[in-house]
């Protein structure tokens, strides 16, 4: 028998992640499974890092904004987009705590797994197998898209994250699809169930060929720690942080919101001359 803790999204947020491990630790989790999405828009680098190496997780896959890193050290960028501006000035801010060792393993993270556990075949992905971004999985979708993440038989159980929401369903022919939520970023598109103070993860328990218990767990933490922690670190664009904190909903793609606060901070200047110098040592 494994008791598996299954973690996904943690996007930066050190804070809700360390009340996980507390959590898992707790409940005598065995190992655990990585789904992507490790850093930003949250501060955590260094610490965020080590943290989950110490974990010794047993499997690891890539999240979008994971390849994301890659998207904006490998260019092209548009600093006419509010978005570009955003997320290559969040990547400048977690570039001086990123090692060419930590680059290469990241950038090395399989986007699919599928293994054997406790008698059972595993598929896991940040998205569907193949890609690790887009909308296909979100659970308003149809059955057609979530027969796409198991389309070989034999497996048995497919976990995926991405979406931040978690859930439990099936496939046409049956097999498990399980979505631990996001620790970072936990969400609800439904106000009341919006949970804010707390982080998401699944534990897993697996005993010979069957699931012997499930359980979608959601831990309370200390938004306000979080929030000083991204103060005290300088993290850029804090109003949009903040209000991600505080309301759970994501910004990134809402250029006019973005734009107010590049002008105010002159982020377009300090990305421009972040990419430059990287590109002039790296290239």
């Amino acid at each position: 028998m494994t008791t598996i803790a299954i973690l996904s999204d943690i996007h930066g947020n050190m804070t809700a992640f360390s009340a996980v491990i507390q959590d898992a630790k707790a409940h005598q989790a065995d190992e655990y499974w990585f789904l992507g999405d490790l850093f930003l828009p949250g501060p955590g680098s260094d610490k965020l890092w080590a943290t989950l190496q110490g974990l010794k997780p047993t499997h690891i896959v890539k999240g979008n904004w994971d390849d994301d890193l890659f998207w904006v050290l490998d260019g092209p960028v548009d600093l006419s987009q509010p978005t570009d501006v955003y997320f290559s000035r969040l990547v400048a801010y977690l570039w001086p705590h990123l090692t060419a060792e930590n680059l290469a393993t990241i950038r090395n993270w399989p986007l699919h797994e599928v293994f054997e556990q406790d008698g059972l075949i595993v598929s896991l992905a940040h998205n569907l197998p193949d890609k690790n971004h887009g909308h296909a999985l979100y659970p308003d979708q149809p059955q057609v898209n979530f027969d796409q993440i198991a389309p070989d038989s034999q497996i048995d159980l497919a976990v995926y994250g991405h979406t931040h929401q978690q859930l439990l369903r099936y496939t046409s022919n049956g097999q498990v699809i399980l979505n631990p939520g996001s620790i970072g970023q936990a969400y609800s598109p439904r106000p009341h169930l919006q949970t804010t103070t707390y982080a998401d993860y699944a534990l897993l328990q697996l005993n010979d060929g069957a699931i012997t218990d499930l359980d979608l767990r959601q831990v309370p933490y200390d938004v306000s720690a979080e929030l000083s922690l991204a103060k005290q670190q300088q993290l850029p664009y804090p109003e949009v942080y903040t209000k991600l904190r505080h309301t759970g909903a994501t910004s990134t793609h809402n250029a006019a919101y973005l734009k107010q606060f590049e002008q105010r901070h002159d982020y377009q200047q300090e990305v421009a001359e972040f990419l430059h110098k990287y590109r002039h040592q790296h290239y």
